[in-house]
């Protein structure tokens, strides 16, 4: 499993790449409301990522410290708890006070997730070469 700064390091530059390029055509066909709605869903959509990768390897990390008692349900990182929360109000901000169309959020917020999805396709074919490579 790639380390996970790794993987978002990757994520960060697919995500730049896409949103970029989305942006710039997105400016040239439909305005600067669906330009600016790219933008922020992106940033929206990377946000969420970056927390769930951060809450996910804590969790990985400590799995000890989040094993419940005989009898307990588990107990989930505070930042699991809260992520979706302040996500969505991130999301009612940018759709209620900037002038971004909501299509270009919604466009926008799917970038990061195709990003993270090759940067981890990215990351699992660096490991299968390494792993082939006896002089490694």
């Amino acid at each position: 499993m790639p380390e996970p700064t790794q993987m978002m390091k990757r994520t960060l530059a697919w995500t730049l790449g896409f949103t970029s390029l989305t942006s710039a055509l997105v400016l040239m066909l439909w305005g600067a409301e669906w330009a600016l709605g790219v933008a922020l869903g992106a940033l929206l959509g990377l946000v969420n990522v970056w927390l769930l990768s951060r809450a996910i390897g804590r969790l990985v990390a400590n799995a000890g410290d989040h094993r419940p008692a005989p009898g307990q349900k588990w107990a989930l990182p505070m930042i699991l708890l809260l992520k979706w929360p302040a996500v969505l109000l991130a999301l009612a901000f940018i759709l209620w006070y900037m002038p971004a169309r909501p299509e270009g959020v919604a466009l926008g917020a799917l970038l990061p997730l195709v990003a993270a999805s090759l940067a981890a396709r990215e990351g699992k074919r660096g490991q299968s070469t390494e792993a082939q490579d006896p002089t490694s």
